[in-house]
């Protein structure tokens, strides 16, 4: 039988004064409080591991009782894996990995692949829209975002486009269409019309 998980605990955040100036910092707590052993023994049922109409993330999400907390991974997670690494090598500009549907879907399965998590994270990065904007960047290896033309003025302000994703970014959504079929067996996530 499937149990509601507890609230998880997670730790609290304190001021501290370090003589300069107060920080933010999580307080001491033991490891054990954020843990929730709802699995073990118990068999789920198959609505709390998820099913193709209702995922255990999205279940969880809405607020329903699951055998256990959804797992998910960050792409970051992902940066120490060799096959990542190998594939940086061979695409080493960080916007063809985010704006070519083929490369976002191999990285956004990566970890996926691996460690079988509950969710997918897409492969891309909050800039994206930046160049559909007229606000061209990129991301500089060992350096980060270069915003080549800062908007620093009136007239830089009124060049900026509006942004259409099905125009500037169609490889996101192409991107979700592919991953979801990779995948939709073991998530729902709703087709994007491009």
């Amino acid at each position: 039988m499937a149990t509601a998980c507890p609230p998880l605990s997670l730790p609290s955040t304190s001021l501290r004064s370090s003589g300069r100036s107060a920080r933010a910092g999580p307080s001491r707590r033991p490891l054990s409080a954020v843990r929730c052993s709802a699995v073990g023994e118990a068999v789920a049922e198959e609505a709390a591991v998820g099913t193709a109409e209702e995922p255990l993330l999205v279940s969880a999400i809405r607020g329903r009782k699951v055998e256990r907390p959804p797992v998910w991974l960050m792409r970051q997670a992902g940066r120490y894996m060799k096959s990542y690494q190998l594939l940086c090598e061979r695409h080493p500009s960080f916007r063809e990995r985010s704006e070519n549907v083929d490369l976002v879907v191999e990285i956004s399965l990566q970890l996926w692949k691996v460690f079988k998590p509950d969710g997918v994270i897409l492969f891309s990065d909050i800039l994206t829209p930046l160049p559909g904007m007229n606000i061209p960047f990129d991301i500089v290896k060992g350096k980060g975002p270069v915003i080549y033309d800062p908007l620093r003025t009136a007239a830089a302000v009124n060049e900026v486009r509006e942004f259409v994703p099905e125009e500037w970014v169609p490889y996101v959504g192409q991107a979700l269409n592919v991953l979801r079929e990779e995948v939709g067996i073991y998530f729902s996530a709703p087709k994007h019309e491009n």
